[in-house]
């Protein structure tokens, strides 16, 4: 995506330009709706065009388009701010998977299960994006692109992509000795949520779950300790550098870009990266899905964006709102974005459309990975218990807590911030 220089709508380019306005009526006697999100990047017309095809569709409707800026942390406290604040001057918001918990619990995201019905979500879009936007048998957003944590493997290197833990370790091993000075196995292992998610596949990786059938989220237990005690040991052990301490994606990926690891855990987005002109691993690249303990195809960490409704705003304007989730989530807009902006569609059916297979096999060849996506802990409280999780898993990742300790701290922790009482085999 870097090497996409076009930034459209962060100057106010779109069909109605960029004002902020709680009236109402639009130009004409129109109703008036914005729609709030993070700019896309790439050739700005094909995401022009499917706006104005909405308006042309819409006669009664004028859209305005209004850009955040492109940090999830920033657009997050926007949102925050103005929601709490009960602002009327947005209809349409861009919120991150781990952000519709929250709003809707909060009741700032209008429930859009009417023209939504979760049953029709589970059949048409792929499963993790629709966990992630459906609580309590409601929907509270509508997936919009997804993306998901996949394995990159040297094929010039190893024989295959490893299915399991020590297939990963035994392929690194064989590697670096036939490769001297190459280093083996490269992640997100810095203090934020890239460790977080990284954490989570190995707990995944390992049988465990993210929250229990109470809606607890799940630390204190062996598949947890166990994923802890392997990232660990992939740095004690010298499998992965001592340096993927200080690794967020970019880190990782200029070093395996660069030619000098093995394997690399990260989104899709390095794969243009690895195999643009002038790359030393240009065509020496495979992905695959995450190794796990006992062989099974891995479940890598969730991401991407959610359309929902400001609950704060008239009922004609959430039914305007609701017109537009419905166009920008077709499988039509789906293949736009696909084409146009490499975004991954949440749609099942796109990953056997013809032309996208023709077009972006790269895609297409994610659909095994994005199937078995899983979101981070669906609940309100993700974004208040992230700091506590990305302490506590980058202390035992960096071997200044056993993974025992930090998962006992982060559970006392977690537990308090959200409200669940002691259980009796923690006391």
């Amino acid at each position: 995506m870097g090497r996409l220089l076009v930034l459209f709508f962060a100057l106010g380019l779109g069909v109605g330009g960029c004002r902020r306005s709680s009236d109402e009526a639009g130009a004409g006697g129109r109703t008036r709706i914005v729609f709030k999100f993070q700019p896309l990047w790439g050739d700005p017309k094909p995401f022009r065009e499917l706006l104005a095809q909405y308006e042309r569709a819409n006669p009664d409707v004028e859209l305005v388009t209004e850009a955040l800026p492109n940090a999830s942390d920033l657009a997050h406290q926007f949102f925050l701010t103005a929601l709490q604040g009960g602002a009327t001057d947005f209809d349409v918001l861009v919120a991150d998977v781990v952000w519709v918990p929250e709003f809707a619990r909060a009741g700032w995201v209008a429930d859009l299960s009417e023209d939504f019905p979760p049953e029709r979500l589970r059949e048409e879009f792929l499963p993790g994006p629709v966990d992630a936007v459906v609580m309590n048998g409601r929907t509270y957003a509508v997936p919009w692109y997804v993306d998901v944590g996949i394995l990159y493997y040297r094929t010039d290197l190893v024989p295959r992509a490893p299915r399991t833990y020590e297939e990963l370790r035994r392929f690194t091993r064989d590697a670096m000795a036939k490769a001297p000075g190459i280093q083996g196995y490269v992640w997100q292992g810095r203090q934020y949520e890239g460790l977080t998610c990284n954490v989570y596949e190995a707990i995944w990786g390992h049988g465990g779950l993210s929250l229990g059938q109470d809606g607890r989220v799940l630390l204190e237990t062996e598949p947890a300790r166990e994923a802890l005690a392997y990232l660990r040991g992939l740095i004690a052990d010298g499998v992965s550098p001592s340096t993927v301490t200080g690794f967020g994606e970019e880190e990782a990926r200029r070093v395996f870009q660069e030619g000098r690891a093995v394997f690399m855990r990260n989104w899709p987005y390095a794969w243009r990266e690895a195999q643009a002109e002038g790359s030393p691993i240009r065509g020496k690249v495979g992905i695959a899905p995450l190794p796990t303990e006992d062989g099974q195809p891995g479940w890598g960490t969730l991401g991407g964006w959610q359309l929902a409704v400001n609950a704060h705003v008239s009922p004609a304007r959430r039914k305007a709102a609701a017109r537009l989730i419905a166009h920008l989530t077709s499988p039509e807009a789906n293949r736009v974005l696909a084409l146009h902006y490499a975004r991954n569609p949440p749609r099942l059916a796109l990953y056997d459309d013809p032309e996208l297979r023709a077009a972006e096999p790269f895609i297409a060849s994610l659909k095994e990975a994005l199937t078995r996506a899983r979101p981070r802990p669906v609940t309100p409280y993700y974004l208040l218990i992230a700091d506590v999780l990305q302490s506590e898993f980058s202390a035992a990742v960096a071997g200044l807590r056993t993974p025992e300790v930090a998962l006992t701290r982060a559970q006392k922790q977690v537990d308090h911030l959200t409200g669940e009482q002691p259980r009796e085999e923690d006391e």
